[in-house]
């Protein structure tokens, strides 16, 4: 009985002693502002004196909830964020970014209210129930000047457009076909219906870029199918029992893709498009389809409407 006593004794006092790390980890630990920023630094220390604003912040972040789960992360991206460094703290987020120094990594405690108001793009902030606390970590990796962010966006972008244009590549020497590009947008494309007898128009030098076939008409139908270069379907319109449309130089859809080439596809014919990101859903992605995609469109049975 006296043994017995001593394990349960010993077990109470290690609970004790997990329940106060616990709370000392997710309450004890942190700093509070005059503002009322609740913060803690997990790498690195504070900065002696913020930066002037012709500067701008590289960082990864993440978007934890109330229950543990990440919401939202930028660290499986290939590049660092880019964001304007903050002249004046004008709320939580920048208020803590410019008590960063280069090269640490800051926990900050945000109200699910606050962080919904902040993050309203994203659909998992906005399911989050009202009245609790969020977590938001960023790790600022650089402060550079304007100048240099200048270059770093130029060296990025040719960096993005290499990467793209390599997967495309890839993606034409899979799936042989007479691939003819347009050296201004970009595009590869290739006939997928042989027997269209004016399709030698679709070896023509730089065809994206010169007028489109239906220039005449303000609208066109079509079918088209959407899929990443993996083979994941993202639109398939015959799936969905319906024609798409597109209006000239209109903005019908998110995929900038939709809104221009239907009008290069004749009648009859059924062409297959390979676009960078730019003609697709560029930085932002969507659910299913990451930052920076390059995507397959296959167009056909397209229509004017008069």
């Amino acid at each position: 009985m006296k043994k017995q006593g001593i394990f349960l004794w010993v077990i109470g006092i290690l609970a004790l002693l997990s329940i106060a790390l616990y709370a000392y980890r997710n309450y004890f630990s942190y700093h509070t502002t005059q503002t009322g920023l609740q913060y803690r630094f997990l790498k690195g220390d504070p900065i002696a004196e913020p930066f002037s604003e012709d500067h701008y912040c590289l960082i990864n972040y993440m978007i934890v909830g109330p229950n543990g789960d990440t919401l939202v992360s930028s660290y499986g991206n290939d590049t660092l964020v880019e964001v304007p460094y903050p002249p004046v703290a004008t709320n939580e987020l920048t208020e803590a970014l410019r008590l960063a120094s280069p090269g640490s990594k800051v926990e900050i405690l945000l109200s699910t209210d606050s962080l919904k108001l902040k993050n309203s793009s994203d659909y998992k902030v906005q399911l989050l129930p009202n009245g609790e606390m969020a977590k938001v970590v960023f790790d600022l990796e650089k402060v550079i000047t304007n100048q240099e962010y200048y270059e770093f966006l130029a060296n990025k972008t040719f960096k993005r457009a290499l990467a793209e244009n390599k997967q495309i590549d890839l993606y034409a020497e899979k799936n042989l076909g007479s691939w003819h590009l347009d050296t201004f947008e970009m595009i590869k494309y290739r006939v997928l219906n042989d027997s269209f007898e004016s399709k030698g128009i679709w070896s023509a030098p730089n065809l994206i870029s010169n007028a489109p076939i239906h220039k005449a008409v303000k609208q066109v139908e079509f079918d088209v199918v959407v899929k990443r270069l993996n083979g994941d379907l993202i639109i398939d319109s015959r799936l969905e029992y319906k024609k798409y449309k597109a209006e000239y130089y209109g903005q019908i859809h998110p995929i900038k893709a939709l809104n221009i080439l239907p009008f290069y596809v004749d009648e009859n014919m059924d062409i297959e498009f390979l676009t960078t990101s730019d003609y697709g859903f560029g930085s932002k992605g969507r659910i299913g389809v990451p930052p920076y995609t390059p995507l397959s469109v296959r167009i056909f049975n397209v229509k004017p409407i008069q």
